[in-house]
């Protein structure tokens, strides 16, 4: 049984070693193959010097190189981090100093891009450019791919007991200069979460599955993973430009009309905008759906379940920074309105009350996540993590066997089970903001407009938008004495927030912000207010 994560692709060689698990385009790569580059890559870092524990960033668009180097980096007792390839170059810089990366895999762009930045990432020692590229002058030194992989022998196998760092998946939460911050996965998240969704969605040997979500994501790592953990195809070829966020609706639906496809997981601005257009003969090869981190505009999953009658459409939840959180089937959503279902196999959400026990159904409490999906907590944040990663109290049920107390994630939500184990956020409590495939902290947001030193109170809510899923708008009030009107705040939050923080609305009210029975800022209210905002706007 694999325990680490590139253990995933040797189980599925050691079974169907001929079964192809890449396609790009033209390319084909067999398990055996796919083996095979990883443990080459694996053999290269560890020839370099690299050792067990240093991370290893990952700047690459989706393709067999960058899986190779993912996974390669796993099997020499790395861990991997994944970089938006759409970062600038200061964003990419400040990312790859944040996580101390000691080797950079990107392609010839990337490294036209980086160049000088890198002077900023004192832990790099070396970069490894996949393509042609002219000689890059950059401060560390510079390896070919070709030239890199060329001494390499054998990896020698990583200990399969060492709790060693997985993977460090980087977030759209403010932590640094850029704005993000990372999510360290250790390998049992990352084969449990693997497993999770592969049962979840009925993944099976034989599934052609479409890697529509970027690698640097949690939900695209996931994908990968769950997909290669059953010995299935993942299919890479692009639906869109690589400097695209989310993939081309025209193009993906085109590539589902050929009625190749059997499973596609994409964020729900992707369903909402593929509900209008003609699917073709995915019908008759479509298995599955996944609508990863949130619910469907009820239009446009009408519009889905009749285009395509046979496939098994699930909706996977976000609670807090918890990807893949809950799973709801569509033909619940009548029988239990407002739910967001009910926790993925091999984890569970406990909703607790102040003394730290079980809540009983239909009663208000804390929600808690337990099991082997809990991740050790954030990377170079301490504080954050031991608020948010910490141990259940006693009162919350028996030791785990052979470790001790249970870890538990407490994103700080509430919410009811009823008796059927389906849950029901409380509003209000959830701030998390899904844009444009980034997912965002809204009160991470309202910290940094409030420390412009301009504002007295701030909200920032999620909007509906018919392309983008949410946008972030921004309402507040002026600090007694400042001469503030909007454009002004606006100014000063572009001058602090990255490019997908910026808020596309911002609002400075003279009235103080409403208020909930409990005291805070009724977010709720103020998100309903604006939901109309951008209903016009063309998909």
């Amino acid at each position: 049984m694999a325990q680490l994560a590139h253990e995933l692709v040797d189980a599925a060689a050691l079974w169907s070693p001929s079964a192809t698990a890449l396609r790009h385009k033209a390319e084909r790569i067999s398990y055996a193959g796919l083996a095979g580059a990883i443990a080459a890559f694996a053999g290269a870092l560890q020839a370099l010097g690299v050792g067990s524990g240093e991370r290893v960033a990952v700047r690459l668009p989706a393709s067999t190189p960058a899986v190779a180097a993912l996974l390669g980096a796993s099997s020499a007792g790395c861990a991997f981090v994944p970089l938006d390839p759409n970062l600038d170059a200061g964003a990419s810089a400040a990312l790859l100093h944040d996580c101390g990366a000691r080797v950079l895999v990107t392609d010839a762009a990337g490294m036209d891009l980086l160049g000088a930045a890198l002077r900023n990432c004192p832990a790099l020692r070396s970069v490894v450019v996949h393509g042609s590229a002219a000689s890059p002058v950059a401060p560390v030194p510079v390896l070919a791919w070709e030239a890199f992989l060329a001494p390499s022998g054998p990896a020698c196998v990583a200990d399969p007991v060492n709790p060693t760092l997985g993977a460090l998946i980087y977030s759209a939460a403010p932590g640094n200069a850029t704005g993000a911050r990372a999510l360290a996965l250790s390998h049992r998240n990352l084969v449990a979460g693997a497993a999770s969704t592969a049962r979840c969605l009925g993944l099976r040997p034989g599934d052609r599955v479409l890697a529509a979500l970027p690698f640097h994501s949690d939900y695209g790592i996931n994908a990968l993973l769950a997909a290669l953990a059953v010995g299935a195809t993942v299919v890479l070829d692009g639906v869109g430009a690589p400097q695209d966020a989310l993939p081309d609706p025209v193009a993906l639906a085109r590539l589902l009309e050929r009625g190749e496809i059997t499973a596609l997981t994409a964020l729900p601005p992707t369903w909402n905008a593929l509900a209008g257009h003609d699917l073709g003969r995915a019908a008759d090869c479509l298995r599955y759906a996944a609508c990863a981190g949130g619910g469907l505009e009820r239009d446009a999953l009408a519009a889905l379940r009749e285009a395509l009658p046979r496939t098994r459409i699930h909706l996977l939840y976000d609670i807090g920074e918890a990807c893949r959180s809950t799973s709801l089937m569509p033909a619940q959503l009548d029988e239990r309105p407002g739910s967001i279902g009910r926790a993925m196999p091999y984890s569970d959400w406990l909703v607790l009350r102040a003394d730290g026990r079980e809540c009983a159904p239909g009663e208000a409490g804390e929600l808690v996540r337990r099991g082997a999906l809990v991740a050790p907590g954030w990377w170079n944040d301490p504080g954050t993590s031991a608020e948010q990663f910490r141990f259940l109290p006693p009162a919350a049920g028996p030791a785990q066997s052979g470790v001790g107390r249970y870890r538990g994630y407490w994103p700080g939500v509430s919410a009811r089970k009823d008796l059927d184990g389906y849950l029901y956020l409380n509003e209000g409590r959830n701030d998390t903001i899904t844009t444009g495939g980034y997912r965002i902290s809204g009160r991470e947001v309202e910290k940094i407009v409030v420390g412009t030193g301009l504002v007295a109170e701030a909200a920032a809510v999620g909007v509906a938008h018919p392309v983008l899923g949410q946008v972030i708008a921004v309402l507040a009030t002026a600090r007694p004495g400042a001469r503030l009107d909007s454009s002004i705040l606006f100014g000063a939050c572009r001058a602090r927030l990255p490019q997908h923080m910026l808020p596309a609305m911002v609002d400075v009210r003279r009235a103080p912000l409403p208020r909930s029975r409990d005291g805070q800022i009724d977010r709720a209210l103020l998100a309903g207010e604006l939901a109309p905002l951008f209903a016009d706007v063309a998909r």
